[in-house]
Parts: structure tokens; C-alpha cells; sequence
């Protein structure tokens, strides 16, 4: 084995794993809020969306 194809395995190992941690943290119970609250944006009136805007502009993030 020349060390071009363990480069080549190496990095398709670690490409792999990238994935699983990807996953992992994407199906996690902690970004579970996240997810469910992106999910029901389309439904909240305009209000509450103006007002969920401001809340995310009030952390230093200009409008």
C-alpha cells in the first residue's frame, strides 16, 4: 500500500465521520426546540414573526 491510497482511505474515514457527527448533532435532543419552532415560522402571525425578528436583531445583529 503506497501512501497515496492511505491518504485516499484516510480521508474517506474521516469524511465519514464528519458525517456521523453531523447527524448526530443534526437529530439531537438539544437542537429539537430549534428545529420545531423553525418549523412552525410559516404558521405564527405577522406580529409574532416581526416580533421573533427583533428578538434575533437584538443580539448585535444589525436589521
Amino acid at each position: 500500500m503506497d501512501w497515496v491510497t492511505f491518504g485516499r482511505s484516510l480521508f474517506t474515514v474521516v469524511c465519514f465521520a464528519f458525517f456521523i457527527l453531523v447527524l448526530i448533532i443534526a437529530y439531537s435532543k438539544r437542537s429539537k426546540n430549534r428545529y420545531e419552532e423553525a418549523a412552525n415560522l410559516p404558521f405564527l402571525d405577522d406580529d409574532k414573526v416581526q416580533e421573533a425578528q427583533q428578538d434575533m436583531a437584538s443580539n448585535g445583529a444589525r436589521k
